[in-house]
């Protein structure tokens, strides 16, 4: 059984391999908004104003490279999954909107009196700017253009890339399976100029035997605001809220940016303090979930979650910060893949299921149960349990249905 998984690791390259990254940044994000201005010219011509877009020509990236030289230093594959990404964000737009606009677009018409076009279109493919930290590229790995090996005398592990005749220093906290091949490789970097690799390998892995229902131990989670969740056995995950504790510090680095001159010497080192604070929690908010999933991966056969509607529960003005703070969303998908490598399974229910308003204990539902009321009061058995641990057992129980259904 051939698998895929993918590996993430820190690069430290010297001042010339990071000229030569700088300027494959450059290009990718050259050819990509090159292909984004060649399609609104096509769409203007045609009249386009929403719905599917097709029979849009997308120019070779080699016919490309030739109108601008500086390109052909470059890996020719990072331009190949440049025109591939940007064929896919055509794809994904077809499937996923066609005739919705963005939010902001909408306000403007209100506020400033904006005109739509299909420029507002959501999830159009836009222009990439180095001011979004739009720098990253991808290649492939075609007989062995793109190789892991170890040097012994200064016991450091390098990686090899097309194009750059020297390799290139790779932080190897963690061995790769033993085995494996690189597909690809995507390397980027931060706005604190941090170089990162992720490496996509394929392997043959032996099936995994799957849990026997008998003998398996399965948890329901629901999301709580402030908890994070609580699972079907009442324990809560007790998220510690690493944006709140440095919200304060954030918002006055924040505002000392706001008052230095744009793009100036004291702008430029206030800018790196507040991205720097702002990568801190992104890293601390990633190390929990990641623990938090590994322990859940480890210690349970199958946890059953709700398919919540996270982007809509963000525009509610109490609780989107705190629904950002926590990463439910990045939570399910580590969990998934966690489960999944140990032959587990993560289940999703329906995010219309009654959890919060039915009685774990005799069914009977509570229709006229309020965001506000914490509390569960069966109105038929009597019983009184916590709001959302009552909510978790009914997942749980759901999910245990569910999986009865599949066998």
């Amino acid at each position: 059984m051939v698998k895929q998984k993918g590996y993430r690791y820190r690069l430290k390259p010297t001042t010339k391999q990071r000229q030569y990254l700088n300027q494959a940044f450059g290009c990718a994000r050259k050819l990509y908004n090159f292909y984004v201005d060649d399609l609104y010219r096509q769409l203007e011509a045609r009249g386009y104003e929403s719905g599917r877009i097709d029979n849009v020509s997308v120019k070779e990236a080699s016919a490309v490279k030739q109108l601008f030289p500086y390109m052909t230093d470059v890996d020719s594959l990072a331009f190949a999954n440049v025109k591939q990404n940007f064929t896919k964000a055509i794809s994904q737009f077809n499937n996923k909107h066609g005739s919705t606009y963005k939010k902001r677009s909408r306000k403007w018409v209100k506020t400033k009196g904006h005109v739509l076009t299909f420029r507002d279109l959501k999830g159009l493919p836009t222009f990439k700017s180095k001011k979004q930290g739009d720098f990253s590229f991808t290649t492939n790995n075609q007989k062995g253009t793109v190789k892991l090996f170890s040097d012994l005398k200064d016991r450091k592990t390098y990686i090899k890339i097309p194009k750059l005749k020297t390799p290139i220093h790779i932080v190897m906290h963690r061995a790769p399976i033993a085995g494996s091949v690189i597909k690809s490789a995507t390397i980027s970097m931060d706005i604190l100029g941090n170089y990162d690799i992720s490496i996509l390998l394929e392997y043959d892995d032996a099936p995994v035997m799957p849990f026997i229902m008998s003998t398996s131990k399965i948890v329901g989670l629901d999301y709580a605001q402030q908890d994070f969740y609580v699972d079907s056995e009442g324990e809560t995950a007790n998220y510690p809220h690493f944006y709140r504790q440095q919200e304060d510090k954030l918002v006055k680095e924040q505002r000392k940016l706001s008052r230095k001159q744009f793009k100036s010497a004291n702008w430029i080192k206030q800018k790196k303090k507040v991205s720097r604070l702002q990568s801190k929690i992104k890293r601390q908010r990633l190390d929990w979930l990641h623990k938090k999933a590994y322990r859940l991966a480890e210690d349970c056969d199958a946890v059953v979650v709700e398919d919540l509607d996270l982007r809509s529960l963000a525009q509610c003005l109490n609780l989107g910060k705190n629904l950002h703070d926590n990463g439910f969303g990045m939570f399910r998908n580590m969990l998934a893949y966690k489960l999944e490598d140990r032959g587990k399974v993560l289940i999703k229910l329906d995010k219309w299921f009654p959890s919060s308003k039915t009685c774990s204990d005799c069914g009977a539902m509570h229709e006229h149960l309020e965001l506000s009321d914490r509390i569960f009061a069966c109105p038929e058995c009597g019983l009184v349990i916590g709001r959302d641990h009552d909510a978790a057992i009914n997942i749980r129980q759901q999910g245990i249905v569910m999986l009865l259904s599949i066998d």
